[in-house]
């Protein structure tokens, strides 16, 4: 029998096959394509069924029609009749945990087959099985889950120290959960059995994109007390609730119906518009809260506290900028891949676990300065029951800089804290509040510091005219050893030492 003959009969017996099948009722099948397993995994068992899993059989994984034959050679053999010219398929070893995968063990794209002609041999390898696989990402997933742990950690560790800023740790504690649980679910994606157990934990990382901005510009205000209106808050948090009402439908599915949507890629248009639009409002929140920072820093008289405080919040935008930065790069390459009709997804992919590595370090970053600097966790135990507005401490504030710096009552050897309250006029505690929280000091030291700088002013315009204790005498000071100590305390040194390395500086330059 000729070889043409042979292929006549066999196309008639596929035909037979499929009208006795119930398949091609509506459309008689337009193509025969031949798909050919040229190898599988060296782990593969001896005994396994190999089927093709395909959307147009609805990814049905164990279909007897579907089993490849393992032909003479080596190779396994399935002859399929289709009537679309397009079908996307897998193979399996007849369950989805026991799908093929990339060679480094993560989940491949579905495979794409595209008929040109009625008849047509497709060969493939498979490079791994997702059950089997040795999972190069291990270390990866290991690193998000220390993550995690190390967020959780330091929530538990916020809210148990002494004296804690309250209002601005418990939004933080929020900020740090959100990214917790977005970083296990990130972490959760590569593991096939968890997949294959919940596969709607795909949303999970979904929720920090719209959530971020908001929480950590709210943070800001609260950590440098900037009053803000709750009116104005609970707006930013809409596009998280718009992104929600689209996914419902989505998490209300029966569970292999929702796997079965992700592998016919129906979510993928979400994923990608989200990723796009979650980079811009991510940017924009950035940029409002430098300009935040920004203004805060060109006040007047910081005081050492609210310095760190802005140190701290500098750090943390410095790694969400270069997190921004990568996010950019990982759109334009999957936009040119769209526009170019090219394959970037393994570069993309790549990039993308870079991004939620830098973004996991957003947590320990936050738990370094933490430790370094406790302070910034803390308010002063001493006046949190007090109840003054933020417009009377500017008040205080700007009235106690004007006596200072206008009216020199520094200078004044009498002076306490009573009598500079009653010039204001505001109570005496509420004036050693204000200096407490705005210049870091208290009322001895302030006063102290103006009268030494007004000392050394006044040395260096008088030459050798006057003596240091007639000076100091007549900027405040009413003895030389307290002038010493204060000096001293403000300088670290005395003022011999102070003059001398000033005077060796000048010869220098």
């Amino acid at each position: 029998m000729s070889a043409v003959n042979r292929k006549v009969i066999l196309w008639g017996l596929l035909c037979c096959v499929w009208s006795l099948t119930g398949f091609g009722a509506d459309e008689a099948p337009k193509y025969h394509t031949t798909f050919i397993v040229d190898a599988v995994p060296a782990n593969t068992p001896h005994d396994a069924s190999i089927y093709l899993v395909t959307d147009i059989d609805g990814w049905v994984t164990d279909k007897a029609e579907r089993k490849f034959q393992r032909s003479p050679d080596g190779t396994l053999v399935l002859h399929l009749l289709h009537s679309s010219d397009t079908l996307q398929y897998k193979i399996t070893r007849g369950t989805w945990s026991s799908v093929e995968a990339r060679k480094n063990g993560r989940a491949r794209p579905n495979r794409l087959l595209i008929s040109t002609a009625p008849e047509q041999t497709v060969h493939m390898t498979v490079e791994s099985w997702e059950d089997i696989s040795s999972h190069s990402y291990t270390i990866y997933m290991y690193f998000l889950i220390i993550a995690a742990i190390q967020g959780l950690l330091l929530v538990v560790a916020i809210n148990t120290i002494r004296n804690q800023n309250k209002t601005a740790n418990s939004i933080l504690s929020v900020l740090l959960v959100l990214i917790t649980i977005s970083v296990l679910g990130r972490a959760s994606t590569f593991d096939p059995d968890v997949f294959n157990w919940e596969p709607k934990l795909l949303f999970v990382p979904e929720l920090i994109l719209f959530t971020y901005g908001p929480i950590f510009y709210l943070y800001i205000h609260k950590l440098l007390v900037i009053e803000v209106k709750w009116s104005r808050i609970w707006p930013q948090f809409i596009p998280f609730l718009v992104q929600f009402a689209l996914y419902l439908p989505y998490l209300a599915l029966e569970r292999q119906t929702f796997i079965y949507k992700v592998l016919d890629k129906e979510l993928f248009p979400y994923f990608a518009i989200t990723g796009v639009l979650a980079l811009l409002f991510n940017s924009a929140y950035w940029i409002i809260c430098k300009r935040i920072l920004a203004g805060y820093s060109t006040q007047e008289h910081l005081n050492e506290k609210q310095k760190k405080y802005l140190r701290f919040l500098d750090y943390v935008l410095n790694i969400k900028a270069i997190y921004l930065g990568l996010w950019l790069i990982v759109v334009v390459i999957y936009i040119s891949g769209r526009i170019l009709n090219t394959d970037l997804l393994y570069i993309s992919e790549n990039l993308i676990d870079v991004l939620w590595l830098l973004f996991s370090l957003i947590i320990f970053a936050l738990a370094y300065y933490a430790v370094k600097h406790p302070e910034v966790l803390r308010e002063k135990k001493k006046y949190q029951d007090q109840k003054i507005n933020q417009d009377e401490i500017s008040s205080i504030k700007n009235k106690l800089i004007k006596l200072l710096e206008t009216d020199q009552i520094y200078l004044k050897p009498e002076l306490t804290l009573e009598s500079m309250a009653h010039m204001i006029p505001t109570a005496s505690h509420t004036l050693s509040r204000v200096i407490n929280e705005q210049f870091d000091q208290h009322f001895t030291e302030l006063i102290n510091t103006y009268r030494v700088d007004e000392f050394i002013r006044k040395v260096e315009a008088s030459g050798d005219s006057a003596s240091f204790l007639e000076i100091a005498f007549s900027v405040g000071f009413n003895s030389k050893p307290t002038f010493n100590r204060a000096f001293k305390k403000i300088k670290g040194c005395t003022p011999r030492q102070y003059f001398k390395e000033v005077h060796s500086s000048d010869d220098r330059h």
